[in-house]
């Protein structure tokens, strides 16, 4: 499939360079899993897949390789990541320590529109979870917690944060989503729901236990099926 013709745009609306347009479709086929976990990408190929020169994918496995998605290897070049228990530990151990950071900051900032806009992406969340899991994970999960974090007003905070989850949603689309339990499901939907309640009671530190629980829960989760 070709990268759409200029100009290009992310999935938020946001304006992206033709290279950022050939990472953004890369991220799309790993996370489909039509680019396996660890399997060599072949620039020439990707190119002629893409519709594109091979200046923009070499680009593009550039940027991948800063967010942690490609691995540059010595011999066979531009690799898919495929994340081992260490990786996906230190990915989450350094997401709880800056998430639980801006969601106290943004307890204190947050306005009633912007409460009342968290409560509605929760129904949607929560009917997403019965019946698109692409959309809770990639769509909706992610704008409920950018609008929190946002609302914290540190832009370098909030650009750290969403490199850091969008290794993750990776992790997750490949090794959580086809076997996902009922368990899992129901314990996500009163995550957030907690996480709400203490955004509302305006308590930073009960909102930073909240999104403590939620990560550790989702940590616990990929690396379960990651390990033999």
């Amino acid at each position: 499939m070709a990268v759409p013709a200029d100009p290009f745009t992310a999935p938020d609306g946001m304006p992206l360079t033709r290279a950022g347009a050939v990472a953004q479709r890369l991220r799309e086929l790993i996370t489909a899993g039509e680019l396996p976990l660890g399997s060599r990408l072949r620039q020439n190929e990707i190119a002629e897949r893409l519709g594109v020169s091979s200046t923009p994918v070499r680009e593009a496995f550039l940027l991948l390789a800063r967010e942690g998605l490609v691995h540059q290897d010595t011999h066979r070049g531009a690799v898919v990541f495929s994340p081992t228990v260490a990786d996906v530990q230190e990915n989450y151990e350094i997401r709880i320590a800056l998430e639980c950071l801006a969601i106290e900051l943004a307890t204190r900032q947050l306005g009633p529109r912007q409460l009342d806009e968290l409560d509605a992406l929760l129904v949607r969340m929560n009917e997403a979870l019965r019946t698109d899991l692409d959309l809770h994970t990639k769509v909706l999960n992610r704008q409920f917690h950018r609008t929190i974090y946002r609302a914290a007003d540190r832009p370098k905070l909030l650009e750290w944060i969403e490199t850091l989850r969008d290794t993750a949603t990776i992790y997750q689309a490949l090794l959580i989503q086809p076997t996902v339990s009922d368990e899992y499901l129901d314990a996500v939907r009163a995550e957030h729901a907690e996480i709400i309640a203490a955004l509302r009671a305006r308590a930073p530190k009960r909102a930073a236990r909240a999104i403590r629980v939620h990560l550790e829960s989702n940590c616990a989760q990929t690396m379960a099926r990651l390990r033999p």
